[in-house]
């Protein structure tokens, strides 16, 4: 019995329904009409994540705000001309469908909430806009009843969560894997190609800010310390590309063998990080005396060879130069992720400032505006063609529809699923209506009979395959029994609305799958398109701000490679968008050295020609692999001669010249 009874989902659709009886009777107390907008978004937000959250109520309320707000602007400036209210009213909700795109979490939803709220409330006055003050009121109100209510009974059944100690053992997993990664990078295996193998580790990092806008409203403690998760995990993504960065230079064909101080300094500071991933738990804080001598003693020893050149070539000095550059920058990462995990446990501590960055998506955004255009579109003529009088239902539906089916990425797959339970759900409607409630009086057995299909059904939408269609479904069910202080009973006002919800069912689906979803092909086309388009404009900058988000964001498209591609498909991709994180970060550089002013007139010449010509990299990477060589060679040739340089001037020589072998190596990606 135990297998298919679960007393977690009983709760939880015990909650679901007590709630929504609540914020019935609250609405019918206060005489708002039609009240089954506030049962509407009892269901929502349990559905969308049964969690009591400060970030989710926020934006669920900036987004109700909003969308009210325009809807009574739209219908203010166009109540005598419906056609151009529903275009503006289209618009809008494109506006809103791409711009959830744009951001994670519940600021996606509070955009797309933004949109069918000003859908339900200009669409309730359409037929009287001269009272569209109060139906804005109104809905507003019923929506914040809905949300008022999900939160008390939230609050009083659901367990409560410890997300916050979930997410802290996650990202000191994610340290310790990091430093472990780290640790085989500076000495790896020559005979094996080098292969990037954190797939799991960049997803789960790449989500944290969805992670910590779970855990915000948990307690006082993951409120003040989830800067310092972020600066954790822009400080990781950071640690692993200086890693990866030491592994390509000393895997590369060819490659000269580090000097033999160097080597063993590499392999120091690989024993350093071996004990630390040894020693630290992900439970637990780690002090600093296991690492902090001797991260200073390395600091130490790669300052003072940093002053010498060691080898014999121009191509060994700068080699070595190269490794001590990054090695320096990866303990000073080792040491801030240090800090940083200190901080997640005791008293809050100094942080460095953090910025982390995602892929921006324009071509999706303008795919899910259209969609919604298009659908909008469709039943909008239907309505205006065959003056149907529950057209307004049907545009106001299909809004809601598209808008919830827009935050799914699978929404044109689950098309006969959502037939299926749409039909069901009209069904039990209609087994309300007219078999079960005229046989009876009073809100008791109002809420009696509603929860008749809503324990069941809640207790079903928990399970993964049917959750995608739950909230839609749910708003055909109570779109067709509309529970009210005065209930009436028409079969055929039942049937024009069920018609008016199914066609735009088909409408939208329809508008899904005209405009499908890019292909595997197409998104690995546009992710690898974007950060090429971003290389060759320089948009890496020169502070550290910058290359956090240059890292976080090739860190994060490189998540979103892995989603969209198999792994003997995306191996191409991957290491093209590999090549260019490092070379972005070798722009950086240059320009931090540059702006430092102590290089040699003749090294700043060259620095700025190459920052000058990089935006060739998007068209014509052999020329600039060309101008890249001919820059490095007169140097080189000075070095050979026994000609010595600064520090400053051999670390920038070794920039461009790991950026020249970089783009010659690869640039068939650049010709595609």
């Amino acid at each position: 019995m135990s297998r298919y009874f679960h007393s977690a989902s009983f709760s939880y659709a015990l909650a679901l329904w007590l709630a929504t009886v609540f914020a019935l009777l609250v609405s019918f107390v206060v005489q708002l009409e039609p009240a089954q907008w506030s049962a509407i978004t009892v269901w929502i937000m349990f559905i969308q994540s049964p969690r009591l959250n400060y970030s989710k109520i926020l934006w669920w309320a900036f987004g109700t705000i909003v969308g009210a707000f325009v809807a009574v602007i739209l219908t203010v400036c166009f109540n005598q001309a419906p056609e151009l209210l529903l275009l503006f009213l289209a618009l809008w909700l494109a506006v809103c469908a791409g711009a959830s795109t744009f951001v994670n979490s519940y600021r996606a939803y509070g955009a797309v909430l933004g949109g069918y709220t000003c859908a339900i409330v200009a669409m309730s006055a359409v037929e009287n806009p001269d009272l569209i003050f109060r139906l804005a009121v109104t809905r507003v109100s019923c929506i914040f009843i809905g949300m008022t209510s999900a939160i008390v009974f939230m609050t009083i059944f659901l367990p409560k969560h410890r997300h916050w100690r979930e997410t802290r053992h996650h990202l000191g997993e994610h340290l310790k894997a990091t430093v472990q990664q780290a640790s085989r990078a500076l000495v790896p295996d020559l005979a094996q190609p080098a292969q990037f193998t954190w797939r799991h580790m960049v997803d789960r990092l790449s989500t944290l800010e969805h992670t910590l806008d779970l855990t915000t409203a948990e307690s006082a403690d993951s409120r003040i310390h989830a800067p310092q998760a972020r600066s954790l995990a822009a400080t990781l993504f950071k640690l692993l590309a200086k890693a990866q960065s030491i592994e390509v230079h000393l895997s590369r064909p060819h490659a000269v063998p580090p000097a033999v101080e160097v080597s063993a300094l590499l392999h120091r500071a690989r024993q350093v990080l071996a004990a630390f991933v040894a020693a630290i738990s992900p439970d637990r804080k780690i002090g600093p005396e296991p690492a902090g001598d001797a991260i200073q003693d390395l600091r130490d020893e790669i300052a003072s060879l940093s002053q010498n050149s060691f080898g014999q070539t121009a191509e060994e000095i700068i080699s070595n130069q190269f490794l001590l550059d990054r090695l320096d920058e990866l303990i000073t990462e080792f040491d801030y992720a240090i800090r940083d995990w200190q901080g997640l446990f005791g008293p809050w501590t100094a942080r460095r400032p953090s910025r982390l960055a995602v892929h921006q998506d324009h071509l999706t955004a303008f795919i899910y505006g259209l969609r919604i255009f298009l659908a909008m579109g469709l039943a909008s003529a239907i309505w205006f063609i065959t003056e149907w009088p529950s057209g307004s239902q049907m545009v106001l539906f299909i809004a809601v529809v598209c808008s919830l089916l827009s935050l799914l990425d699978h929404a044109p797959l689950l098309g006969f699923t959502f037939v299926k339970s749409a039909v069901f759900c009209a069904v039990m409607a209609f087994i309300e209506i007219f078999w079960l409630l005229p046989k009876s009086e009073g809100f008791f057995i109002l809420a009696l009979m509603l929860g008749l299909f809503l324990l069941p059904a809640a207790y079903a939408y928990r399970h993964p395959r049917l959750i995608g269609g739950a909230v839609v479904s749910m708003l055909i069910f109570y779109g067709l029994t509309m529970p009210s202080n005065e209930m009436t009973y028409e079969i055929a006002t039942f049937f024009n609305n069920g018609i008016a919800l199914l066609c735009a069912t088909v409408c939208g689906f329809f508008a899904f799958h005209a405009i499908p979803s890019l292909t595997p092909t197409a998104r690995q086309f546009w992710l690898l398109r974007a950060a090429r388009q971003e290389l060759a404009r320089g948009e890496t900058g020169g502070n550290p701000l910058a290359e956090q988000r240059w890292t976080s964001r090739m860190f994060d498209r490189l998540r979103l490679l892995h989603r969209a591609m198999s792994l003997d498909r995306s191996l191409d991709a991957e290491n093209e968008m590999l090549v260019s994180l490092q070379l972005g970060l070798r722009h950086h550089r240059l320009r931090s050295l540059l702006e430092r002013g102590s290089l040699a007139p003749e090294v700043k010449a060259a620095i700025t020609g190459v920052l000058r010509e990089f935006h060739e990299i998007a068209c014509h990477p052999n020329v600039l692999a060309l101008f890249l060589r001919s820059g490095c060679s007169r140097f080189e040739d000075a070095l050979n001669r026994g000609e010595r340089y600064p520090h400053h001037t051999v670390s920038a020589l070794a920039e461009m010249r790991e950026m020249t072998l970089l783009i010659e190596a690869s640039t068939r990606f650049y010709l595609k």
